[in-house]
């Protein structure tokens, strides 16, 4: 099954501009520390970001100044198994309602689009903020798929 969708142009400068301007929260899950650690991960987002083009999906939102807020992106790993990644910039902070009732709606709209897929993504153990808006998103805990310290969420598709 194809699930190939970008909602907008993603630059390598919108991406650089999250990783120098990190949230707070993103900060734990993104190696940033230091310029070669960006350019690694600027590299890593870059060639998932390719994945998703051929089979998946990927979003940019912005602020109206047009500074990039968060990317999104879902890739295939497996037959109708997909994972997801996030990374956001500082401007979560006063979008992070907004944009998780954004993701939310794409969500939905997508597993009615891709029936039988499911959509993976990985979570710090301990995190208790992002397992709450796992929740909220539609994600369940799925131990079975942990790694390591790392907890594994699923969000199947409903229909």
């Amino acid at each position: 099954m194809m699930m190939s969708e970008q909602l907008n142009e993603i630059s390598p400068n919108d991406i650089m501009y999250i990783l120098e301007n990190t949230w707070e929260k993103s900060k734990g899950e993104w190696l940033i520390a230091t310029k070669s650690e960006r350019q690694e991960t600027l590299q890593f987002i870059e060639n998932r970001l390719k994945s998703t083009q051929t089979d998946g999906f990927s979003k940019l939102w912005k602020t109206p100044d047009k500074e990039p807020i968060a990317i999104l992106g879902a890739y295939l790993v497996d037959d109708k198994r997909y994972e997801t990644f996030l990374i956001c910039s500082r401007h979560m902070e006063a979008h992070a309602m907004k944009l998780s009732f954004d993701m939310r709606k794409i969500l939905k709209e997508l597993s009615f689009k891709y029936k039988g897929c499911t959509l993976g993504q990985y979570a710090v153990a301990g995190n208790t903020d992002q397992v709450s808006w796992f929740r909220f998103m539609g994600l369940a805990y799925k131990p079975e798929g942990n790694i390591g310290t790392t907890q594994y969420f699923e969000y199947v598709s409903k229909v």
